[in-house]
């Protein structure tokens, strides 16, 4: 699928991720306009080739502290973009906070039975905007996305390592990090594969890396005090994204950045 000529919108295009999406899409080609919160209204009824949704909620503790707040962002929010925009193709980027066992990859691919009873508030918030697209949208792409490095990066166990900031899980705890870099040109290539795309698809960087090996990588000595938070896993099954992309690897996108950041080559917010 050519990009000549071809429109992309980018809802949240300033964010984290949807920096990098819309740095794709016009390195791509497309004619791209990038949308936030600043210049939304203008931007209603717009109709292009392509819209990837990345102005979803990324903080889970607003699901717990406020989930009228948490509703809104993620839900109500896809609902609105629904309504206002009329993409020939919709592209939601959503979080593999959907599986109650986000942790273990025979029990999270995407034919995995989604129990709500299960689901975290946020987890659930966002299966909701999910099926709303799926309901919506005749021509639709869901990514269930892992976690991310890269430029802007404000939040992880990788920027809490590299700020000295307070960790919040034990150093054994393990995460899947890919690059918004990587995750943005592997969106475009399963939007511009031939043929129709499945509806699902989880994305993230193979294997995964512990609080421990990045600290280790960041030459940061954790403290002692550390070995009491609860360890976590977080690790999609790839299974159908390995048959479709060309996906990195965890350990080394760690390390890479790691060394950008130490080295001045990337500034953290």
């Amino acid at each position: 699928m050519a990009a000549r000529g071809k429109t992309c919108l980018v809802l949240g295009a300033r964010g984290f991720i949807g920096s990098a999406v819309a740095a794709e899409a016009a390195a791509r080609g497309y004619g791209v306009q990038a949308v936030d919160l600043d210049n939304y209204a203008g931007a209603v009824g717009a109709k292009p080739d392509l819209l990837v949704f990345a102005a979803g909620n990324s903080r889970k503790f607003i699901d717990d502290r406020d989930p009228l707040e948490g509703f809104r962002l993620s839900v109500e929010a896809m609902r609105r973009a629904l309504c206002d925009f009329h993409p020939d193709f919709f592209l939601l980027l959503s979080s593999g906070a959907v599986y109650p066992d986000e942790g273990d990859p025979a029990r999270n691919a995407e034919d995995t039975p989604l129990d709500p009873a299960r689901m975290t508030r946020y987890g659930f918030h966002k299966r909701l905007a999910e099926l709303l697209v799926l309901h919506e949208c005749p021509r639709r792409l869901v990514l269930r996305m892992g976690g991310f490095v890269g430029p802007g990066l404000r939040k992880n166990a990788v920027r809490d390592v590299l700020s000295g900031g307070p960790l919040f899980v034990n150093p054994a705890s393990a995460f899947q990090f890919m690059h918004t870099r990587d995750l943005a040109r592997a969106a475009f290539a399963l939007y511009e594969r031939s043929g129709p795309p499945p509806d699902v698809v989880n994305v993230s960087a193979r294997g995964t890396a512990t609080v421990a090996e990045i600290a280790a990588w960041a030459g940061r000595a954790l403290p002692p005090e550390t070995a009491s938070l609860p360890t976590v896993h977080a690790e999609l099954n790839l299974g159908l994204a390995s048959t479709l992309l060309d996906l990195p690897e965890t350990a080394p996108t760690v390390r890479a950045f790691v060394a950008d950041v130490l080295a001045g080559r990337v500034v953290l917010p």
